[in-house]
C-alpha cells in the first residue's frame, strides 16, 4: 500500500510503455521458457558428471604392474541420479529463485471465488472462459509474483522477533523478495524486470504507513510494539500487494483480529458491479465492532477513514479508484478485468491519519511535468529513477543502494518540482495503536481471485499449498469446506453453505440501493428505556410489600414484570449495535443502565457473544446461541424440551462461558459495580422483595412467557424437512433464520423481523418494517412465524422439532470479543 488517501489522491496517474524483455539474440522470450532450459541443462550436466567421476574412480587393471596393483583404489558408492522430476525445497531465509523451484513456469493459482447473483453466468460462460485464457500470460505473472510474497511473507512471520533493528528486518525481506524473483536490481533496468514493487512499510505503533527505516536508523523492534509490515513483489510491473500486522503481546490480539475481519469482509464484499460505498460499509461494520483492553481502559477499534484501499494497474501500485473503508456516497463501481488491493487500517486513537516523522518512500509521477533542472545533481539523480525504477515506488535505501551519495539536494529538487513525489509516514494520534492487513484480488472473468491469500508451495517445514475454490450452490450461498466428520449421534443441520445474510444483503442493496439510507442510530430508543425502567422500579416499590408467592406478586412479575424485562433485554441487544446513540462509549454505557431492572449484571458481556453470533452464525465453537450436544441429546423428548423452554434463560446466560470465556475488561467492572450498588440501594429503601421481583421477572422474561418464544422461533428450524437433508454429503440447503411478524413485536423492538435484522444490523428496529416493504420481494417467500406462543407448543409437542434443528457448520466464522477457546 502507498499513499492513497480519501481524498482519492494516487500515486500514479499513468503507467509507462515498458519494452518487453529480449534475449541477447534480440528474439523474444519468456522468462518460464529461458528458466526451463537452464533448470534442464543443470539436471543433464548433473547426472553426466555422476557418470563420469564413476569412471575415473574405476580401479586400474592388475596386469599394469607397478604400484596401481597394490593401491588398489576402493569404489565408491554409486551416487543416486537426481530425477528430472526432483523438487528442490526452498531455504531459509528464501534466497532459491521460484525458477527453480517451478521449473515449468506454472505458478500456484490463488484463492478462486466463483461470482453470485447475477455474474454467476460467468462461471460456465465459454465467452469469459476464452477471456481467462487469452491472459494467461498475464495471470502468470502476478501468480510468480504471488508465490514470491507468500514464501518470504511466511518466513518473516516466523522469523522476525522483538530484538531485531527495523533496518535488519527491511533488508531480510527486500533480500528474500531480490533472490526469489532472481532480480537483484543493481544494473540498469533489472529491477523493472521484477523485485520489489514498494519499499518494505514496518510502521510502528501509532504510525499506520509509509516508514521504512533511512540509512543510519537505529530503532529496535521491542516486544510491545505493534508493527505493520506492508511489501510489495512485482513481476513485469504486475504488482502483488500483501500486509500483516505482527505483535507480541496477546493485548493487541482483537486490534488485529478486527484489522483481518474487516480485509475478509472486504475481499468477501468485492466483485464486478459492487459499489465501492457497499464495500466501505461491510468494511466498516467489521472494523467497528471490536474493542481492545489497554491499561484497563476499553477502547473501541475505529477505521482510519482516509486511509483507502486501491485498484493497481501496470508498474503503478495505485490507479484511479479507491476502496473506502468506511461507509459513504461513492458509487463507483468495480469493474471485470481490475485488480485491487483491498486493505483495511483500524485505530484505537482518532481514526484520522497526518503526516508525521522523516520521509522515506518516494515514486516519480507517471504525470511528471517536462520542467527545466538547474541542479546538475537532481538531472543525474532523476535520469537512475527512470532507468532503474520508472513509477515504481522506491526510498532512500534503494539509492544508497545503487551507490547514489549526497543525493538529498538534487531529491529535495526533483521533489519540489513536482516531478517526483514525497511520502511521509501517516500517523495517528501519539499513545494510540494501528493495525492492518491487506490482499490483492484479481477480478478475472469467470471467477475473482485472491491472488495473495495461501500458504507458500515450497518452504522449510512446509506443506504443499493448495487452490481453494469456492463454488456456487443453490440461489446465491457458496459451498464451503467439507465437514470431515460427525459424531454417530450428532443429529444437527450440518452445511456446507455460508450464512444467507451476506449475500442477501448484497443482493438487496444492488436491487434497493436507497435501503443503506436506513442505517443509523434511533434517537427513540433512549426514551423507551427510560420509561421502562421508571415502569420497573415503580412496580417493585408497589410490591414491596406482598409476599413472594402471592397472586399479585407472581402476575404482576409474569405479566407486567417479565413482559419489561424483555423489552430491555431487547433494547440491550439494539444497544449492542450501537443504535441508541452516535458514540459507542454512550451505547455502551447506556446498556449498563438499561440492564439495572434486569437485576443481574450482563450487558457488558452480551454485546461481543452476540456480534460473535452475528459474524459466525452456526458455526460450532463460536456461536453460542447454538444448542451444545449434549443439551440435545439430554433434552431430547417432550419432558426434556418443556425443562428447556422453561429454564431457557438459564441455559442462554451459563452456556457461552462453557464454549469460551471473555477477557474481564472495565467495562465488565462497570457493569457489576455499578448493578451491585443499584441492587443494594434497592434492598436498603424498598426492601429486599423489590429486588425479588426483578430478578423474578427477568426469570419468566425467558421461561414460558409469550415473548420468550423468540429465543426459539429466530434460529430454530420448523417445519417437515426431508430426512436426507441432515446429511452433508448431499448438500441441501435448510432455513436457518426465520421472521415472526405479528402484534408481539410491538413490544420487543421488531426483533421477530429477524431474517431483516440479520440482513441488515445497522438498521435500527423502528425502520424494519420500512425495509421489509421496500424489500419485499426478498422477503416474502422465506419461511416465518406469525405466534410465537405456537411456536413454544410446537417445540415441545412436536417430535421432528427440537434441539437438534439447528444448523450448524465448522468453517466461515469470525470470533468477535477476545476469550480462550474451551
Amino acid at each position: 500500500m502507498l499513499g492513497m488517501t480519501s481524498n482519492g489522491a494516487s500515486v500514479f496517474d499513468s503507467s509507462p510503455s515498458v519494452p518487453i524483455c529480449k534475449s541477447a539474440d534480440g528474439s523474444s522470450l519468456r522468462k518460464s521458457e529461458r528458466s526451463k532450459n537452464t533448470w534442464d541443462n543443470k539436471i543433464d550436466d548433473y547426472d553426466r558428471s555422476d557418470d563420469d567421476k564413476d569412471d575415473d574412480e574405476a580401479p586400474e587393471d592388475p596386469g599394469t604392474g607397478g604400484t596401481a596393483a597394490k593401491k588398489k583404489k576402493k569404489r565408491k558408492p554409486k551416487k543416486k541420479r537426481t530425477s528430472a522430476n526432483a523438487s528442490p525445497k526452498q531455504s531459509s531465509p528464501p534466497r532459491v529463485p521460484l525458477t527453480l523451484l517451478f521449473p515449468m513456469g506454472q505458478y500456484p493459482v490463488g484463492e478462486e471465488v466463483h461470482y453470485r447473483n447475477e455474474n454467476a453466468f460467468r462461471t460456465t460462460s465459454e465467452e469469459k472462459r476464452y477471456l481467462d485464457r487469452v491472459n494467461n500470460d498475464f495471470l502468470e505473472e502476478y501468480r510468480h509474483g504471488a508465490e514470491v510474497h507468500r514464501q518470504v511473507r511466511h518466513w518473516a512471520q516466523k522469523n522476525i522477533k522483538p530484538g531485531q533493528s527495523l533496518t535488519e528486518i527491511a533488508e531480510e525481506i527486500e533480500d528474500g523478495v531480490r533472490a526469489l524473483t532472481g532480480h537483484q536490481g543493481l544494473e540498469e533496468g533489472d529491477n523493472l524486470k521484477g523485485g520489489m514493487g514498494f519499499p518494505t512499510g514496518l510502521s510502528l505503533n501509532h504510525c499506520a504507513a509509509h516508514f521504512t527505516p533511512n540509512a543510519g536508523n537505529k530503532t529496535i523492534l521491542q516486544k510491545e510494539d505493534v508493527m505493520k509490515v506492508d511489501f510489495g513483489v512485482h513481476v513485469n510491473g504486475r504488482i502483488v500487494d500483501s500486509a500483516f500486522t505482527m505483535t507480541f503481546d496477546p493485548l493487541y490480539d482483537n486490534l488485529l483480529a478486527a484489522a483481518k475481519d474487516a480485509t475478509n469482509a472486504g475481499v468477501r464484499e468485492a466483485g464486478i458491479d459492487v459499489r465501492m460505498s457497499d464495500i466501505g460499509a461491510a468494511i466498516q461494520e467489521a472494523m467497528e465492532s471490536y474493542e481492545v483492553e489497554i491499561g484497563g481502559q476499553s477502547l473501541p477499534v475505529k477505521c482510519i477513514r482516509n486511509l483507502n484501499g486501491h485498484d493497481i494497474v501496470q508498474y503503478s501500485i495505485h490507479g484511479r479508484k479507491s476502496v473506502p473503508i468506511v461507509k459513504g456516497g461513492d458509487q463507483t463501481k468495480m469493474e471485470e478485468g481490475e485488480i485491487f488491493a483491498i486493505e483495511t487500517f483500524g485505530s484505537t486513537g482518532k481514526g484520522y491519519v497526518r503526516d508525521d516523522m522523516e520521509t522515506s518512500h518516494y515514486a516519480k509521477r507517471g504525470d511528471a511535468p517536462n520542467v527545466p533542472l538547474r541542479i546538475s545533481s537532481a538531472r543525474a539523480l532523476l535520469s537512475s529513477i527512470s532507468k532503474n525504477f520508472g513509477t515504481l515506488p522506491f526510498c532512500r535505501r534503494y539509492l544508497d543502494r545503487l551507490g547514489h551519495e549526497k543525493y538529498l539536494l538534487g531529491l529535495n529538487n526533483l521533489v519540489s518540482s513536482g516531478i517526483v513525489e514525497a511520502y511521509p509516514p501517516l500517523c495517528d494520534s501519539k499513545g494510540s495503536y494501528t493495525a492492518q492487513f491487506e490482499h490483492t484480488i484479481l477480478l478475472r472473468p469467470t471467477v475473482k481471485e485472491v491472488i495473495s491469500r495461501g500458504e507458500p508451495r515450497s518452504c522449510p517445514g512446509g506443506g504443499m499449498s493448495t487452490t481453494i475454490n469456492v463454488a456456487p450452490n443453490q440461489g446465491s450461498q457458496l459451498l464451503l469446506q467439507p465437514v470431515q466428520s460427525q459424531d454417530s449421534f450428532d443429529h444437527f443441520f450440518w452445511t456446507y453453505t455460508e450464512e444467507p445474510h451476506q449475500s442477501r444483503r448484497q443482493a438487496i442493496v444492488k436491487a434497493h440501493p436507497q435501503v443503506t439510507k436506513l442505517c443509523g442510530h434511533e434517537p427513540l430508543t433512549k426514551y423507551i428505556v427510560l420509561g421502562v425502567v421508571i415502569l420497573q422500579i415503580f412496580c417493585a416499590v408497589w410490591l414491596r410489600h406482598s409476599p413472594l408467592l402471592s397472586a399479585r406478586f407472581l402476575l404482576t412479575s409474569y405479566i407486567i414484570g417479565a413482559t419489561a424485562n424483555q423489552n430491555l433485554f431487547l433494547a440491550i441487544h439494539e444497544i449492542s449495535h450501537n443504535l441508541a446513540f452516535k458514540s459507542p462509549k454512550a451505547n455502551r454505557l447506556f446498556a449498563v443502565f438499561a440492564n439495572l431492572p434486569i437485576g443481574l449484571p450482563y450487558s457488558a458481556s452480551f454485546r461481543p457473544y452476540h456480534l460473535m453470533h452475528h459474524k459466525s452464525l452456526g458455526v460450532d465453537g463460536l456461536d453460542t446461541d447454538l444448542p451444545t450436544s449434549l443439551e440435545a441429546f439430554f433434552l431430547d423428548s417432550l419432558l426434556g424440551k418443556a425443562f428447556f423452554c422453561t429454564f431457557q434463560i438459564l441455559f442462554y446466560a451459563i452456556r457461552p462461558m462453557m464454549v469460551y470465556r471473555l477477557s474481564f475488561t472495565s467495562l465488565h467492572l462497570f457493569n457489576v459495580v455499578a448493578q451491585l450498588a443499584f441492587d443494594a440501594l434497592l434492598m436498603h429503601y424498598i426492601g429486599a422483595s423489590a429486588l425479588a421481583y426483578l430478578i423474578t421477572s427477568s426469570f419468566f422474561a425467558g421461561s414460558l412467557h409469550p415473548c420468550a418464544g423468540h429465543f426459539i422461533a429466530e434460529h430454530y428450524v420448523f417445519g417437515q424437512q426431508n430426512p436426507s437433508i441432515r446429511t452433508i454429503s448431499n448438500k441441501l440447503l435448510v432455513p436457518e433464520t426465520y421472521s415472526y411478524y405479528g402484534p408481539l413485536n410491538l413490544l420487543t423492538y421488531n426483533v421477530g423481523m429477524h431474517n431483516e435484522h440479520h440482513d441488515f444490523p445497522a438498521i435500527p428496529w423502528s425502520r424494519l418494517p420500512l425495509l421489509h416493504e421496500t424489500a419485499k420481494d426478498f422477503y416474502i417467500d422465506l419461511p416465518h412465524h406469525t405466534s410465537w406462543v405456537r411456536v413454544i407448543w410446537q417445540f415441545i409437542s412436536d417430535k421432528e422439532v427440537g434441539l437438534w434443528c439447528r444448523v450448524k457448520r465448522e468453517t466461515g466464522g469470525k470470533r468477535a470479543g477476545c476469550g480462550k477457546s474451551r
